[in-house]
């Protein structure tokens, strides 16, 4: 077989995360294919169109499609696999996407494991992929998401619905600023709160700043976009769900392979939900909220020592408690032990470190709380699974 050429009609040119991955799954992909050509294609209706009554310029495209882009190459017999799930094409094509309401439960069990009792979402309207993060209801399906868990753990959960576009003109930015600045004044605290949004999750931080309240103890706040310059280039570094988006794109050129060698496998619509890659704990929701005085101060305290070579008797000494009690009560309230939290908040800071950089790792051992490289290996290896090598290595790749 000769050569295929694949379009790519995605944002490469944009600096979003999301984009930048899918273009890399792509290529991914296209180096294990030899004669697997991929072209940048942002204008790929264009070149479609003008190559009516001539060979088309691509064998398939895998798009962030519109519907001009799939009418057009429906035209020519060119399979076209799609990625964004916002898109407007109502005409069913094949398509891959990230489970976001497997990453809207995932961010439910996250912040309910910090203890949170008040939950609530803020969303843009006319977004599928956010609706289905946080509330699937919102769009005529089902409520599976991040609402879902909430609802099932027996508590409430608010919402706030956004403009499509908060940012169109001076007067919808004011609008929405006066919207989520009186919504978020009227929420009882502390709260945990999903914005899927990098954009809106940092403007909700900053707006819960102004109002006098405290990220994470007052708000703890979660997105699913990972942009690295709003989400780790601020204070409060925010905690985010990892898409996975690499992945969709490596799986996207896979299917468009697929279809580009097999035309009538066109025929049966296929859906690939790729589940998320990781949710990676920030600042934004270090902290745990829990009604029992005594464990919240113990919490607060681990949390901003945990680095350090700290032990129970130091966080007792600290909560002005006997060890016993101390963990009497974290037993009761969190189900598990003063250590076992210490270990926690441990092996978080240095998931997010391994993630975030490439500082060797005999070298984070100096600032984890552990006493050695051995018992930081162990410890990682009984708890995650894998090594520290192996987990930094995984986060990387992303496949």
């Amino acid at each position: 077989m000769g050569s295929q050429r694949i379009g790519i009609a995605i944002n490469t040119q944009h600096v979003h995360a999301e984009d930048q991955e899918l273009y890399q799954g792509v290529r991914s992909y296209s180096k294990e294919h030899p004669g697997l050509e991929c072209a940048l294609a942002p204008f790929a209706a264009e070149e479609l169109k003008a190559a009516t009554g001539s060979a088309p310029p691509f064998d398939g495209v895998l798009a962030q499609a519109t519907p001009e882009l799939v009418k057009l190459a429906t035209k020519v017999g060119v399979p076209v696999v799609d990625v964004w799930r916002d898109s407007l094409v109502s005409v069913p094509i094949n398509c891959v996407f990230p489970d976001f309401a497997a990453a809207g439960r995932m961010v439910a069990q996250h912040l309910v494991s910090r203890g949170f009792e008040r939950f609530g979402y803020i969303v843009n309207r006319g977004l599928p992929s956010q609706a289905e993060m946080c509330d699937g209801t919102l769009i005529g399906g089902e409520s599976n998401g991040f609402a879902g868990v909430i609802n099932g753990q027996g508590f409430a959960c608010s919402q706030l619905l956004a403009p499509r576009v908060v940012d169109a003109n001076v007067r919808v930015w004011k609008r929405w600023s006066e919207m989520v600045r009186g919504w978020l004044a009227q929420q009882p605290k502390p709260i945990g709160l999903f914005v899927p949004s990098d954009w809106l999750c940092r403007y909700t931080a900053d707006v819960a700043g102004d109002l006098g309240y405290k990220v994470p103890h007052d708000v703890g706040l979660v997105c699913a976009e990972n942009e690295p310059n709003l989400c780790m280039l601020t204070t409060p570094s925010l905690t985010a769900i990892d898409l996975g988006y690499r992945r969709v794109g490596y799986e996207a050129a896979a299917m468009l392979h697929r279809l580009m060698n097999d035309r009538t496998s066109q025929r049966a619509r296929e859906i690939l939900h790729i589940e998320p890659r990781a949710l990676h704990p920030r600042r934004s929701t270090d902290a745990t909220s829990v009604r029992d005085p005594l464990v919240a101060g113990a919490m607060r305290y681990i949390l901003e020592h945990a680095h350090e070579r700290i032990g129970v008797k130091d966080v007792a000494f600290q909560a002005a408690s006997t060890r016993r009690t101390l963990e009497r009560r974290f037993r009761k309230v969190l189900d598990r032990s003063v250590m076992q939290e210490i270990t926690r908040c441990r092996l978080e800071r240095l998931k997010r470190r391994l993630s975030e950089n490439d500082t060797p790792i005999k070298t984070l051992v100096r600032d984890s709380g552990f006493n050695n490289v051995r018992v930081l290996y162990e410890t990682f290896v009984r708890e995650e699974g894998l090594s520290p090598s192996a987990y930094r290595a995984k986060r990387r790749t992303g496949l």
